[in-house]
């Protein structure tokens, strides 16, 4: 039972990272689609009960954001994965203010927030364009997905 929460801004590839590698293993988790946090929280409560992994594709640029789907998937005894998503997405969709307003928002995940796994996903150049949003449900080669570097602070 894994829950997966994509952090990225807005534009980035959450949405073709899901498609490209979980469409047919994991429930998609998106308040793009959903439209609210009580029909977010619903379906993230059936896949608990139910034991279906899932992945949220929202933006979830700090910790606190992310609390919230961490903590319940842990207490229910989900591995909870998280995947830092940069560049492979549809940016010319989404306004520059509101990228930007995210980005300055952005807190890199770490374990200690609770994660199992992090890692760091970004599209290998040439492998797919940026309107490429066709669903395929194949882990290929058109991503580049590596360990997310967490290092401790110095001080």
């Amino acid at each position: 039972m894994e829950a997966i929460i994509l952090c990225g801004v807005q534009g980035s590839g959450k949405t073709t990272l899901y498609r490209d590698r979980f469409i047919g293993t994991h429930v998609h988790v998106s308040l793009d689609v959903l439209r609210t946090r009580a029909r977010e929280a619903a379906l993230i409560d059936e896949c608990l009960e139910e034991g279906r992994a899932f992945v949220v594709d929202n933006t979830n640029p700090t910790a606190a954001d992310r609390r919230r789907y961490v903590e319940t998937a842990r207490a229910a005894g989900f591995k909870v994965i998280g995947y830092v998503v940069e560049g492979g997405g549809r940016s010319e969709h989404v306004g520059p203010g509101t990228t930007a307003a995210t980005a300055r928002r952005f807190v890199r995940p770490a374990p200690e927030e609770g994660f199992d796994e992090l890692w760091h996903a970004a599209p290998i150049p040439g492998c797919m364009s940026p309107r490429d949003i066709r669903p395929t449900p194949s882990p290929s080669g058109r991503w580049r997905i590596e360990p997310l570097l967490t290092t401790p602070p110095l001080f």
